[in-house]
Parts: C-alpha cells; structure tokens; sequence
C-alpha cells in the first residue's frame, strides 16, 4: 500500500487536532460553569441584598418623617412618610419573591408581620393631634422605636445571610478557576509534549530522507558526481531519492561527454591564440593570465600555467587594462603615438595595443583580451618620411631664405627703380615665400617636438599674463576684422609652470583660427579657470562657423584640413603642433563645435608645484575686451 507524503502528514497533525478539540471543549464548559455561577449570585442574592438596603433606607426616612410630625412640621412629615411607606412596600414585596436561602423565608414573613404592625402603630401616631408633642413623643418611643428597631435587625439578617452566600458562591467560584487553571496547565504541559513527541518523529520521518539528498547535493557541488540516495519509502521522498539518482546518473553522462568537448574547445582556444603571429594576452576580470600565445610569451614575458597566474602588465597597459576591466570602452588607439617599444629576440619592435572586454551573453564581465598589433613597419615608415621632412624642410629653408631676402631687397628699390607690375609681382612672390617658410618652420618645429629634441624652459606664468598677452597679440587683427577679441581669467587661479614661448604659440594657433574662422560681427572669447584635478583650464570660443562632427575627431592630425573650409592656406599642422606642446606640458586638448555656431578648442596646462615660488601668489580674476569694428 502507497502513502503519500500528505497523508502521513494528516496522520501526524491528527492526534494534535484531537488534543487541541479535547481542551477547547473543556475550556468551554468550564466558561459556562463559571458563567452559571455568577449568574446565580446576581439572580438570586444580589436582588436579596438591594431589597434589604432600600427596606433599610426607606425604614430610616419613614423614621424621620414621625420626628418631622413630632418637631411640627406636619405637612411635610405625612408627604416624607406616604413615600417612603410606598418604596419600603416594593422592596419587601421583591424580598418576598426572591426567598432562595434557608430560613430566610422566616426572616421574610417576620419582616413582612413587622411592618404591619409598624405601619398601624404609625396610623395612631399622626391620628394624634399635632398641638400634643409630648403624647406623641411619649407614643414614639414607647410604641414605634421598639418595631422600628426590630425591622431594621431583621432587615440586616435578609443583607448579612445573603452577603455571606454571595461570598461563599465567590470563594468556590476562585476555588474551581483555580483547581481549572492547574488542571488545564497540566493538560497544556501534557499537549505541548505529546505534540514534540509527534512533531520530532513526524519531522525526522520528513527530514531524514531530505537530509540524505542534501548531502548528495553539497558533495556534488563539491565535484563529487558518484552520490547514491537510499530510497526507504514509496511516497514523495522515495521519488525525490530516485529523482536525485536518475539525476547523478545523467550529470555523471554529460560530465564524461563534456569533459571531451571541453578539451578540445580549450585546445581549440589555445591553438587559435597561438596561430596568432602578433601577441595575444586573455586575463580575467583580476588582471591574471588565464591564456597567452607564444609571442606574447617571448615579447611580454607572460608565464602560463593550468590555472590563472598573476602578472605584471608594462606601465603602457596598465591604465588601460585597468578601466577596461573596470567596465570602460575598450582602448583601440590608432596613431602610431600610442605604439609601445618592446625588444624581441634582440630586436626593437612597436607594438599598437588594443585592450578590448571579453563578455558573456548577459553583457557580464568575462575578462579582457590584449592584442599588440605590430607597427614595426609602418613606425619606421613614418620614422623615413619624419626625417625626410626634416631634411627637405632643412635643405629648402636656407635657399627660400636667399629668396626673401632677394625679394625684400627688391622691393626696397636697393638695385633700381621698379614700376607698378614689378612691384605686384615681388609683393605675390613675397607673399607666397613668407607663407612657404612659415609652413617650413613649422614641420622643423614639428619634427623636433616628434623627436624630442624640443626642451621645454619652464618658468612660472600667471594665467591673467598668458591670456592678456594673447589677447594683446591679436587686437590688431581682430579690429582690422570687425571681430570682437575678449578675454577673462577666474578668480584666485595658481601659477603654470609652461615654457612661454610655446605656450604663446598654442595660443596665437588656436587664436589665429578662431579669428579666420569668425565672420565679421562676431567674437572671440579668450578665459582661463580651474579645474577639478588641479590643473589650469584655458579656452579658445568663437562664434564662427563651426566644424562638422565628422571631421572634429581629425583636426589635430598632421597635413588634415577640414573640407570645404572658408579659410584658406596652411599645411594642417597648426593644431598637431599645438597638441604636442600641450601634451609635452603635461596638459590635454580637445575641441567641442556645433557647426553654424562656433567652436571652442581646451587645453589644460599644469599647476605650479604646492612647496615652489610662485609668480604673483593667486591671482585676482580680470577681463578684456577689445570691441571690433563694423
């Protein structure tokens, strides 16, 4: 015969149900005894003791009212006596019909043969004429006071028998919720054991079984897959114990299965990683080496094993592995700027890093991939055309230098006259060769800054010096133009420790393009405030015509011109040179546009350090403006 779980369950729980009827429907009767017996002591006695004390008071004011009649107050005495007379009559007709103790229907027929007589006695006394006080004083106590104090002692025995019983019936009352009270402690003592009784074997028949099942879980877990669960019974425990097993059986299956596909996916991993020629470094979200193929091994010094194993990235990836393992964009530099040196087999080669988030379906964080593309190439290329500008640019600057001076020397007349289309022609040619060693100088200036070969003579500058000199530079220009040149400076800024010269020449770049961008009625806004990270922000904004955001991300590129630009002239490296002696500085540089609206380009420039000399302490904010003309 098959017992479910449930059924067992109400076989349990029943004993408990019939305990818990049992002592309901004594507590009930209980109740109701108590109950009864308190009714009795109000039906029976209570009505017994109020009749007695209203007899007992009505007797007292018919008293007074014959002291009344005796002090002459007649009228009120005969009116004080017919009422009470009346009340006294009620309260001993409700004795008379509430007769329930022993011998106290005597006391009652005695009240009642009592009262008739002081009732007549009371009729001869006010039958007497009012003028006579003595007789009736004389009558009073001869023949009323004895019946008036008969009345009342025979009225407190009917209070003083019914008192007493009304005590009585509370004392046995208190005795039986007493000797209840123990009773039904006991028989709680007895449930509540009789209950853990049935509870303990109840629950160790339920638990036993899902305790064995437990245990087979836990070991699984532990990567213990051989679990067997004894099935003792044929209910619901019996076919979760064979669930379990059917259960083991088949993970044991899929793990035999598994653990072959699991190998050849690793080796299928890593055989991919290793066909790899460039280096292939796999970390998990810790920054340990969990794969690496033997490039990276032979050009980062990565050691593999079994398991994850920690490593020291080059300082070049260590920011960069850091946010992207702490849920940033991935890092895929494309200039050749960003390559990182690095020797294999004795050889110098450049590597671009791309640091890219490896992730699961969820988007959770799996780990990273670090892939060093090699540049070796195509640095030593731009290595070759670096160079190659900078002998052109060298070997052009000497002759087109003759050349201006030779056009200068023209132009002043110095070997003859010249007429009107001579001095068009030279002034061109002049012209054309200042714009041509402009451009020369700044690919040389560029090539060293490239190279290195730039030292940077840091000096502390205020920021209010730095912007008011370029402002200052720029006014002419900006009022032959009709352009408005302002500039403004935050209050209490720090000194910059900059190299002046090239920060002017950041700021005559950024400020000279700004101003051939600008139309004519429009401005430019040259200030300087601090930032959040210490460093001293400056900005270039103008109200020009804005670059397109398909080209923003370019301008700072070498040669880049942005298409369909108003402005002409110049080669596209006012803006990489600004960058490089921005981030030679220390700082950072970017640009922000709407196009028809304008453009701001940013840069920050360092502070001076907190224990060295300042310039002019913190500085007072100030503004310029140098109104353009129409």
């Amino acid at each position: 015969m098959i017992t479910t779980l449930r059924t067992k369950m109400l076989i349990g729980v029943m004993p408990l149900l019939a305990l818990m009827v049992g002592l309901g429907i004594w507590a009930i009767t209980l109740f109701s005894r108590l109950g009864n017996n308190i009714d009795v002591i109000l039906r029976e006695n209570y009505r017994s003791v109020l009749a007695a004390q209203g007899m007992k008071e009505s007797l007292e004011r018919m008293d007074s009212a014959l002291w009344f009649a005796i002090g002459g107050k007649e009228a009120r005495a005969r009116e004080q006596y017919r009422e009470n007379r009346k009340t006294f009559g009620e309260k001993l007709r409700a004795e008379q019909n509430n007769v329930t103790l022993p011998g106290e229907q005597a006391m009652s027929d005695e009240l009642t043969a009592l009262h008739a007589r002081y009732l007549a006695e009371a009729d001869r006394f006010f039958a007497l004429p009012p003028e006579s006080r003595a007789e009736r004083t004389e009558f009073y106590f001869e023949d009323i006071k004895p019946l008036f104090d008969a009345i009342k002692r025979r009225a407190d025995d009917v209070l003083a028998i019914n008192q007493k019983n009304m005590m009585d019936e509370n004392d046995r009352a208190r005795a039986t919720a007493e000797s209840s009270t123990r009773w039904m402690l006991f028989a709680l003592l007895g449930s509540a054991a009789l209950a853990s009784l049935i509870a303990v074997a109840a629950s160790r028949a339920i638990l036993d079984p899902i305790r064995a099942v437990t245990r087979g879980a836990r070991a699984m877990a532990r990567g213990d897959l051989d679990q067997v669960v004894p099935s003792t019974t044929r209910d619901e425990l019996g076919e979760l114990a064979e669930a379990f097993n059917e259960m083991a059986r088949t993970i044991r299956n899929f793990r035999q299965a598994g653990t072959a596909r699991l190998l050849r996916a690793q080796q299928t991993a890593q055989a991919t990683i290793d066909s790899f020629p460039d280096p292939v470094v796999v970390v998990d979200p810790t920054g340990s080496v969990e794969r690496a193929n033997p490039a990276a091994r032979r050009v980062l010094g990565v050691a593999t094993s079994d398991g994850p194993l920690p490593w020291t990235p080059p300082p070049q990836l260590r920011e960069p592995l850091t946010e992207v393992l702490g849920g940033k964009l991935d890092r895929r530099p494309i200039g050749l700027e960003h390559a990182l040196s690095c020797r294999d087999d004795g050889q110098e080669r450049f590597f671009l890093p791309h640091v890219l988030a490896i992730r699961d379906d969820a988007q959770g964080l799996l780990g990273a991939a670090i892939v060093l593309t090699d540049v070796t190439r195509f640095r030593l290329l731009d290595q070759l055309k670096t160079d190659m500008v900078s002998t052109v640019s060298h070997e052009l600057k000497t002759p087109l230098t003759g050349v201006q001076m030779t056009i200068h020397l023209l132009l002043e007349e110095a070997v003859g006259p010249l007429n009107s289309k001579q001095i068009e022609l030279l002034l061109a040619a002049r012209q054309d060769s200042d714009r041509l060693l402009a451009m020369i100088n700044d690919l040389l200036d560029l090539t060293r800054i490239e190279q290195g070969r730039v030292r940077l003579d840091r000096t502390l500058a205020a920021p209010s010096d730095l912007v008011a000199g370029a402002v200052e530079r720029h006014e002419p220009r900006a009022r032959d133009g009709g352009i408005e040149l302002k500039g403004s400076v935050a209050f209490g800024l720090p000194p910059v420790s900059v190299d002046r010269e090239r920060v002017a020449h950041v700021f005559d770049n950024l400020i000279g393009n700004a101003l051939a961008h600008t139309p004519r009625g429009g401005s430019v806004k040259v200030s300087a405030g601090a930032n959040t990270d210490g460093t001293v922000g400056f900005a270039i904004e103008d109200s020009g015509e804005g670059i397109a955001p398909e080209h923003l991300s370019r301008v700072f590129e070498k040669f880049y011109r942005v298409p369909g630009s108003k402005s002409s002239g110049g080669a596209g490296l006012g803006l990489a040179i600004a960058r490089e002696i921005v981030e030679a500085h220390g700082g950072q540089i970017g640009a922000e546009s709407r196009p028809g609206r304008g453009t701001t380009f940013a840069f920050t420039l360092p502070t001076a350090p907190s224990d060295g000399a300042t310039a002019n302490g913190q500085e007072e904010g100030h503004t310029w403006a140098s109104p353009g003309t129409s």
